[in-house]
């Protein structure tokens, strides 16, 4: 996400946000596996199980991970700083029962749609504003229009997650859009925000210098479609499923690193 980030940006690939960020997506995650016990229970029995024999050394290494994230952040910035607490603030309203049970709800992730809504918001602004805070650069449009790319297809990413995990959501009260609507609503509510909000930032690409944003972009919405249409295929492939989907920036940044290798000028 950083590289597609800094490409669109039109700004030099930053290994320090890189890295930033692979050890806060690593302390989010495995923290998350501790709050989410009873759902892996269910769904993950495998995951369950190595997180339970396990559980000491991996919440530790959390720990550490994300502590050393926040020096690296520290040393380039409170700017940097601020953007890579919000995982952490994110994950904790998110997963820990912090309200009052009068509420109807202990963790947001209880709310229906707030648990996609705050994955896709706590994973999309960190790679859209790291590399324009260490280089010292106000936000602007084009920031915009890749933290928005980002955000959508993050949340499409965790609405398919969550589709295969609806027999331990709704065990364990958690109303995702899925338990909602429903697998056929909700595969045709994501082609919809698929379609709309990505011929939307299409467009608005075009404002942009460089003749390539727009094919970029272009790339993800149909990637992320692809795995829409055969999300009832791969629920078959497990692993494929998982690199498919919860890997699509690795792969599109492979296939955008690829290309400029292939092409003797500048994407963007």
């Amino acid at each position: 996400m950083v590289y597609i980030s800094c490409l669109l940006q039109d700004l030099p690939f930053d290994p320090v946000a890189a890295v930033i960020l692979i050890l806060v997506t690593f302390a989010v995650y495995n923290l998350n596996r501790k709050t989410d016990e009873s759902e892996d229970a269910i769904n993950h029995t495998e995951r369950y199980a190595f997180t339970k024999e396990y559980g000491s050394i991996i919440f530790s290494s959390a720990v550490c991970a994300y502590i050393i994230a926040l020096c690296l952040s520290a040393l380039q910035g409170f700017g940097s700083l601020l953007v890579a607490v919000i995982p952490l603030i994110a994950g904790i309203v998110y997963s820990v029962p912090l309200f009052p049970a009068r509420l109807g709800f202990r963790r947001l992730k209880e709310v229906p749609f707030m648990k996609s809504l705050i994955v896709a918001f706590s994973w999309a602004v960190p790679p859209a504003l790291l590399p324009i805070c260490h280089a010292g650069l106000p936000m602007g449009a084009a920031t915009g229009i890749v933290g928005v790319f980002f955000f959508f297809l993050v949340f499409t990413n965790t609405v398919i997650f969550d589709l295969r995990d609806v027999k331990g959501d709704a065990a364990s009260g958690v109303r995702t859009i899925p338990t909602i609507l429903g697998t056929r609503k909700t595969l045709l509510l994501l082609t919809g925000v698929n379609v709309s909000i990505g011929a939307a930032l299409v467009f608005a690409s075009g404002a942009l210098p460089g003749s390539c944003v727009a094919l970029v972009l272009a790339a993800g919405i149909v990637y992320a479609q692809g795995y829409i249409l055969c999300f009832h295929q791969l629920m078959k492939e497990k692993l494929l499923f998982d690199l498919l989907a919860d890997g699509q920036f690795i792969m599109l940044a492979v296939a955008l690193y690829l290309l400029t290798l292939a092409v003797p000028y500048p994407l963007i």
